[in-house]
């Protein structure tokens, strides 16, 4: 299959060795040349629609660039798969009608062997009372070989910030309990990491299936974590996403999880054209909305209703 990625940075250089890998055609589109993809073959998409085919497209650019990216899709008319990155837009846009075959967006933690374990027994759990969801890691080691305070995540206008870096969360508290009714939040840079974006933001929301929500986010953690934990009529679970293991009251669980293994199943899933965990459309923009929210939250210090 030929697919073309968008985007050259170090999510971009990800998927397309990743395609690579699945011994797919990639092209890369950028108006950058970096050297861990080899040569960029055209520097825009209408450049690389114009004399190219392409059954999928990844589109990896700057979250601040999506929109314009899928504008150019839509407006070229393109009809194959799409894959957009996480988060779907840096903020709330109007999404057109298109005329593509199929469509996902890059929330791959949905194929973690342990979330997919946790939507399998989440029902056994009961009526739920409370849940968590924690993420913190230390941006300045987070990517190697990579000047954290010149990356995306440290530029607003690249649509950084912990809020859509660690997006992640957000969708799976959607993906698990519904849409929120009610929330809450403080956020905001509170350390002394060169960024101009947001480094923490603890959020407090109430969903159709969970009393009370809260979610984590920091680029501060020194000691890497990732945990969801949940409390229902039947007992509590709890998912460590880093280790790979699951706890159901006295039952314990590991998974093994592999380098890119949920970059692989999603793709997989894309190229299968199986919608049944891909986040669509539709859920990322609910998500984008549920950022809004949360700012506004924030800014306000306030509650804000649906």
């Amino acid at each position: 299959m030929k697919i073309a990625v968008i985007g050259a940075g170090s999510i971009g250089s990800r998927h397309a060795r990743i395609l690579q890998d699945l011994k797919h055609e990639v092209v890369i589109v950028s108006s950058h040349v970096n050297s861990h993809l080899g040569t960029v073959k055209y520097k825009s998409i209408s450049d690389a629609l114009k004399h190219d085919q392409f059954e999928y497209v990844v589109v990896a650019s700057k979250t601040s660039q999506h929109f314009n990216d899928l504008n150019e899709l839509f407006n070229a008319k393109f009809t194959g798969s799409v894959l957009i990155e996480k988060p779907l837009f840096a903020s709330s846009h109007r999404v057109a009608k298109n005329n593509f075959e199929f469509a996902g967006v890059g929330y791959n933690l949905r194929f973690h062997p342990a979330v997919l374990w946790l939507r399998g027994v989440l029902p056994q759990l009961g009526k739920i009372s409370s849940a968590n969801f924690y993420v913190g890691q230390y941006l300045p080691t987070w990517r190697e070989n990579n000047d954290y305070s010149n990356s995306s995540s440290a530029k607003a206008t690249s649509g950084g910030g912990v809020l859509r870096d660690l997006s992640h969360e957000l969708d799976l508290a959607q993906y698990f309990f519904g849409d929120w009714t009610h929330l809450t939040a403080c956020g905001g840079k509170f350390s002394e990491l060169e960024i101009e974006t947001d480094d923490t933001f603890s959020i407090l929301m109430k969903t159709k299936t969970c009393s009370a929500l809260s979610i984590q986010l920091n680029y501060l953690d020194r000691i890497k974590q990732r945990n969801i934990t949940i409390n229902g009529d039947n007992g509590t679970i709890n998912v460590d996403l880093i280790a790979g293991t699951t706890q159901f009251n006295e039952t314990t669980q590991t998974f093994k999880l592999e380098p890119d293994q949920t970059y692989l199943a999603e793709h997989t899933a894309m190229i299968a054209k199986d919608a049944t965990t891909l986040c669509t459309f539709d859920e990322a923009l609910a998500v984008v909305e549920t950022i809004g929210a949360i700012e506004k939250a924030s800014n306000k210090q306030k509650w804000v209703n649906r």
